[in-house]
This record gives structure tokens, sequence and C-alpha cells, in this order.
């Protein structure tokens, strides 16, 4: 798995840096550096020789385009959003990546499945960074973190918010590996969340026990997707 290094620098030239960040592939960030656009995310769109990436900007949850994508290469010194430019280059994230150029992003994954207690594959999966990043959906901004002993999964939905702010906000904490049921009778009727560390080990199998944190049903995040959580 790849992910995407970006650093911001202030100037065309890229000489005085602003702030570095490592971003999922294809994750929908909320956009913390112009007011003109809600969201944004970069897409490898090449894979050998010089990476090649997609940019998109968003006035939504990354369905509506402010603009036509833009194709930025690893490198060069791009212009990106706001008014700031970066310099971009792919991490390998895996447990046979060793040294300094690999990806250290912790992720979750959120699976779910059409039979009870999480049998069979998943037939949808969505994955999150899990160091807080801020993250756009259809309702505001929210934002993912996991406690040191990969234990609990916290989510903190920002209402009606692009930054990550304010004082309307709903959390959830959810078990790592824990199998939730959800509807008897339609899909999906189950789902967990596992987590990726650095070495890309999931942690945390279908645990149909109690779970170590009592997450209530119907405040449960349940529906599908970073649009609707």
């Amino acid at each position: 798995t790849l992910d995407i290094d970006v650093t911001l620098y202030v100037d065309g030239n890229c000489i005085t840096a602003y702030t570095s960040m490592l971003l999922l592939d294809d994750g929908c960030y909320a956009n913390m550096y112009t007011n003109l656009t809600k969201a944004f995310k970069l897409k490898i769109v090449g894979f050998t020789g010089i990476s090649r990436y997609d940019l998109y900007d968003y006035t939504d949850a990354c369905y509506s385009q402010f603009s036509p994508k833009r194709t930025l290469s690893s490198g060069k010194c791009e212009r990106f959003v706001g008014g700031y430019y970066a310099s971009l280059k792919s991490r390998l994230r895996s447990t046979t990546c060793v040294g300094e150029s690999c990806s250290r992003l912790a992720v979750t994954t959120q699976r779910f499945f059409s039979e009870a207690n999480c049998l069979g594959l998943p037939y949808m999966i969505y994955t999150y960074p899990v160091q807080n990043e801020c993250m756009r959906w259809s309702n505001g901004t929210q934002a993912f973190r996991v406690d040191p002993t990969t234990t609990n999964v916290t989510q903190v939905d920002y209402l009606a918010n692009d930054k990550c702010n304010g004082d309307q906000i709903r959390s959830y904490v959810m078990s790592v590996g824990y199998c939730y049921e959800l509807y008897p009778d339609e899909v999906p009727r189950s789902f967990k969340w596992d987590v990726e560390r650095y070495d890309a080990t999931t942690v945390g199998q279908a645990r149909l026990g109690g779970p170590s944190v009592v997450l209530p049903l119907l405040a449960a995040p349940v529906l599908l997707g970073h649009h609707e959580f």
C-alpha cells in the first residue's frame, strides 16, 4: 500500500516549508488551507518512474468538484491548494518495508458484512487514518484516533463545521475487532473495525463476546462511507 508524503511550502520555489503530512491515497480530507472549498483528495495515478498524483478539490464531501483535477508529479515544486505549493512522494506501507522511506501511517478499516456475526467476505470496506487528521463528511468534518494499546478507535464528528472544531460534537468509541450487529433482515447485518499499524499487521479478529466499550446500537456510526457516518 502506498501513502503520499506531502511537504507544503509558502513559496513557489519550495524553499520555505510550512508543514508536512502523510496522506491516505484517495482519502477525503477537509481543506484546512483555503475557504474556497470544503475538501480535497490526492489519488496516485502513476506508480513507476516519476510518481503522478491527481489532485481534486470539492465543495462538499468529495462529490462535487470545484475545479478540474490537476495532475502533480513527484520531485517537482507544484501548486497545491490555497496559496501553498508542495513537493510529493510515495511511501510504502508494508510489513516488508524497512527504513526511513517507509510509511508509518496508522489506519482503521471499517468492514461491512452481508451476514450476521461478521461471517463471510466483507462487501464494503472503508479506510481512515487515525492520527486525528481532519476528514470531510456530509454534515461537517470528523477525526479518528486509536488508543496506545490498539483497543479502541474513537471517532469524533464535528457537526456543520469545516475545520474539526466548534461546540457541536458527537463522539463514538468502537472496540477494535469486535463484531457489531446491525439489521436482522437486511444488509448490512454486521460490521467491525480493525487497525493497521506501521507494520501493516491488522489488529483484532471478530469477537462475538462483550466489547470492551459498550456502544449503543442507536448511537453507533452505522451508515455507510465517509459521507454518512
